[in-house]
């Protein structure tokens, strides 16, 4: 990891760099899109394209983008729904800029945001990706000035590890990719329809080096409206999702996994007990799943934690004991309920 402390003295003019594509996929958002397009429109970097891809929306999202009149802005709906990342990759064949942004449309960007990342990604071109810090979406006239933080490089395979065993290390909406990584290595995976993402900053990790740009900011917004929620509130697939992509990884790396090992273990215990929460707290808002459904993902991610150590072996047979309390109590009758206070669980939370 290396944090770059000082401003590089061949930063790029905003108004004479290269072109950056900011894509806005979008899906029935009529009613949110507007910041998101709003915020990429009066970015103080000028050379950029803002295309906004519809995803076959049936609302008035055509509409709403017609109102604007700006040459940069441009609008393509895809005749039919080709999922999240089939729309993300939608984005990337269709922009033409040396760097792509994926705004999704319910965020909204600080001004100076891509500024930032094509500054820094002009200084480092060993850097593939850059990615941002996030906050809460507030009203724009409320934001504060907040103390600017120094980017830090993530080196092959530093970066891969943090990505393993970091939860949220890389926010989707805040990366800024170079075109040239997505022709040459891939665009988002369609094996994996709510965690794609997740997958790509592996893959991506694991070859190049990337950085954390905090000064780069977003700001995001919570609800049901949001991909996280019907990830985490609406459907038990994307918690299956993240079982196979932990299982691809594992087989991927082959003989190499023994030096991953421990963020690996790190990450299958952290997913087991997002999943045990699972069964407990949002159960209840996925219509026809049983919550024993956790359970068994649960000894999934169990299964998959390879101990190195005594003190390992122990955490892991406590991990089994925690998943057979959990499960007991999922089958007598308010057992959830007993175990949502117990553990003072938040059930609305993300």
């Amino acid at each position: 990891m290396a944090i770059v402390s000082e401003t590089p003295s061949n930063q790029v003019s905003p108004w004479h760099g290269p072109l950056v594509s900011i894509c806005i996929p979008t899906y029935n958002r009529a009613d949110l899109i507007t910041t998101a397009i709003e915020s990429a429109l009066s970015q103080s970097y000028r050379n950029i394209e803002v295309l906004v891809v519809d995803n076959a929306s049936t609302d008035s999202t055509n509409k709403v983008i017609a109102r604007y009149n700006d040459e940069r802005l441009r609008y393509v709906k895809n005749e039919k729904n080709l999922g999240l990342f089939g729309n993300f990759n939608r984005c990337i064949e269709l922009a033409g800029g040396k760097y792509i942004h994926i705004l999704h449309s319910d965020d909204c960007i600080d001004r100076k945001f891509t500024e930032t990342c094509v500054d820094f990604l002009e200084a480092h071109p060993d850097v593939a990706m850059t990615f941002g810090s996030v906050e809460p979406f507030v009203n724009s006239g409320e934001r504060k000035n907040r103390q600017s933080s120094p980017p830090v490089i993530y080196p092959v395979p530093e970066g891969f590890r943090k990505t393993l065993e970091a939860r949220n290390f890389i926010s989707c909406p805040t990366v800024m990719m170079r075109k040239d990584v997505y022709d040459s290595y891939g665009y988002y995976s369609l094996e994996y329809p709510y965690s794609g993402d997740f997958y790509h900053w592996l893959r991506i990790t694991r070859h190049f080096s990337v950085a954390s740009v905090p000064d780069a900011r977003l700001y995001y917004r919570t609800g049901d409206h949001s991909e996280s929620f019907l990830l985490l509130f609406k459907t038990p697939l994307g918690y299956i999702d993240m079982i196979k992509i932990y299982v691809r990884i594992i087989d991927e790396l082959g003989e190499d996994r023994r030096f991953y090992q421990r963020e690996l273990n790190a990450a299958c215990q952290r997913h087991m007990r997002d999943c045990l929460f699972a069964g407990i707290a949002r159960y209840e808002s996925m219509t026809g799943y049983s919550s024993l459904i956790f359970i068994g993902f649960a000894l999934s991610m169990w299964s998959l934690m390879k101990p190195q150590s005594v003190s390992e072996w122990i955490n892991k047979t406590g991990n089994f004991f925690l998943i057979s309390a959990i499960a007991c109590l999922t089958l007598v009758p308010g057992g959830q309920y007993i175990t949502r206070k117990i553990f003072r669980l938040d059930t609305k939370g993300y």
